[in-house]
């Protein structure tokens, strides 16, 4: 250093990497830089008397400057005894790599839980799709069963029309009750009304015509409640 002014420009030293950073945050943590807390160190060393310096020689001074500031940052890194002492970098940087651990599990566990999801909609979109068809198919084969009733009624209706002595003859069947229909169909109340209700009107006549002795089918008006025949 020259003795015509002071530089602003620290002289270089050899220092432990990690001891280095835990003096850095140190001196963060107090309020002040690095730079300040060396500046101190080396007026300490050098005390009032400039020739002091100029006494020692160059390369004697980096290594003693090397020396001195290496013992004074460990010096000043050593944790007190005091039970009000603040806590040492080894603990904050040991609490840093647990969070960095805790924040690498839960991006883990998030990335398996996004996975879960995508599988699960997946699964449910299959689902849905087989529901679908299923309907489909169902709805296909209520219309084909209408279409073949209704055919059947209009055959009927030809036939019953072009006969005339049938049309003079045939007494027309009257409206029965439940307990009539169930009688004349050879089953129970229950049964009629168990499948009326769960039959739609077309399968349920198509189902009285299987059990009626002459082929008629029934339907039930709910106006009158009682069950008429349909040809």
């Amino acid at each position: 250093m020259s003795n015509t002014g002071r530089q602003k420009k620290l002289a270089s030293f050899n220092c432990d990497q990690r001891i280095w950073e835990q003096f850095i945050a140190r001196c963060k943590s107090n309020g002040t830089t690095a730079t300040a807390t060396l500046i101190e160190f080396i007026e300490l060393y050098l005390g009032d008397s400039q020739d002091k310096a100029d006494a020692i020689g160059g390369n004697n001074l980096d290594k003693r400057l090397d020396s001195q500031i290496k013992a004074s940052v460990e010096k000043y890194l050593v944790t007190s005894n005091n039970s009000n002492a603040s806590p040492t970098n080894e603990t904050i940087i040991a609490i840093c790599e647990r969070l960095d651990k805790l924040e690498s599990e839960f991006s883990n566990e998030s990335n398996s839980n996004q996975t879960t999801v995508i599988d699960n909609l997946a699964n449910l979109e299959q689902k849905i799709e087989k529901m679908t068809a299923r309907m489909t198919q169902l709805a296909e084969a209520i219309i084909k069963i209408q279409d073949y009733l209704n055919n059947q009624q209009k055959r009927g209706q030809k036939s019953y029309y072009n006969n005339s002595s049938f049309i003079a003859h045939t007494p027309r069947m009257q409206p029965l009750t439940e307990e009539g229909l169930a009688s004349r169909l050879g089953v129970s109340e229950e049964t009629v009304r168990k499948e009326r209700i769960k039959l739609p009107p077309p399968l349920f006549v198509a189902w009285c015509k299987g059990k009626d002795r002459a082929g008629l089918g029934w339907e039930f008006n709910e106006n009158t409640g009682l069950y008429q025949p349909v040809s």
